[in-house]
């Protein structure tokens, strides 16, 4: 919207590149957005948003301090990596006054890894994304089981194998129905938590304030946002994902990713696009059960890797075909 945009060119530029920054965790480089974005996130936890805003700032300064791209500095592009470091860690890891430390030391690294897969991925015009992100938390995860002063928190996976889904034996129709008894009320828990989810947030107002913001920058990437959390909860219904894992959003918050980066940001916008943004939407889903599986011996979460991985593939697919153009 034109309005969002005079007032992000209003802004003192400190203040646009912060907000800019967390912004673009959803694609959107617009400080208005990112506003909304931040204050959902405060709204939905004061540790949440005062951890986001740490990193942030964090990755932000890292970049202008090491001289990266003046350009991809102004674009937000070396703060959402930061952006989400923090609430990731403070919900994987236990809440102690050296965490806030560990968060600074993640946001530092998570520029110094975006900087090299720009380096990486430019020849090939793939995007980086939130790989950084991912790559930097699931190092300091593993880390704190070296450190005494550092300990997990009851939400980071146990490694072990795998164990069976409580809701795998029963027929699809039956698990349907089991979940669309409550239809309205579990449907909008789901879809709003589904964007909710990308920064950690179980909240279903923060993900009504999420979808808004991005509706300021986009309403194609709005409708893109809200397309991938429809799939993300769909598709795991008729596969018999678990429904617990399906309310909390948690299948929805990749493919909402994926939707927005497919149909919206990287390739043209079109009708063609868009059909292909949701197939990859729903192999995203079929994504993140298998890479849940393979890290569940090491006691890792996906984050968004699902979303990074298909992504990728589908963009390398797309630059090899005459049909779609970026």
């Amino acid at each position: 919207m034109q309005w969002a945009v005079k007032i992000d060119m209003a802004l003192p530029r400190p203040i646009r590149v912060i907000l800019r920054g967390v912004g673009q965790v959803f694609f959107c480089g617009n400080a208005v957005t990112g506003l909304v974005f931040l204050v959902a996130l405060y709204i939905g936890g004061t540790t949440a948003g005062l951890a986001a805003t740490v990193g942030v700032i964090t990755s932000t300064i890292t970049a202008v301090l090491l001289g990266f791209s003046e350009d991809d500095i102004d674009a937000g592009l070396y703060g959402f990596n930061g952006t989400l470091v923090g609430p990731c860690l403070f919900l994987f890891l236990e809440n102690t006054p050296l965490l806030w430390v560990y968060v600074v030391f993640a946001a530092i690294l998570s520029s110094v890894v975006l900087a090299a897969m720009i380096k990486i991925l430019t020849p090939y015009k793939i995007p980086a994304s939130t790989s950084p992100f991912v790559l930097t938390c699931w190092m300091f995860m593993v880390a704190i089981y070296s450190f005494e002063a550092l300990s997990p928190s009851p939400v980071l996976p146990v490694p072990g194998i795998p164990e069976a889904i409580a809701s795998a034996n029963l027929p699809v129709a039956a698990w349907l129905s089991s979940f669309t008894d409550n239809t309205i009320e579990l449907w909008y828990v789901a879809l709003a938590k589904g964007i909710a989810e990308v920064m950690f947030a179980d909240n279903v107002l923060v993900g009504i304030l999420f979808l808004i913001g991005i509706l300021i920058t986009s309403a194609r990437g709005a409708v893109m946002a809200f397309c991938g959390t429809f799939v993300g909860v769909l598709v795991p219904i008729h596969l018999g994902a678990s429904q617990n894992l399906i309310e909390m959003g948690l299948y929805a918050f990749n493919p909402v990713l994926t939707m927005m980066a497919v149909g919206w940001v990287f390739l043209k916008p079109s009708t063609g696009t868009a059909i292909l943004a949701f197939l990859a939407g729903i192999l995203t889903v079929i994504c993140q059960a298998a890479l849940a599986n393979f890290l569940a011996p090491i006691g890792l979460p996906t984050l968004t890797f699902p979303f990074v991985l298909t992504m990728w593939m589908f963009l390398f697919a797309a630059g090899m075909s005459k049909h779609w153009s970026s």
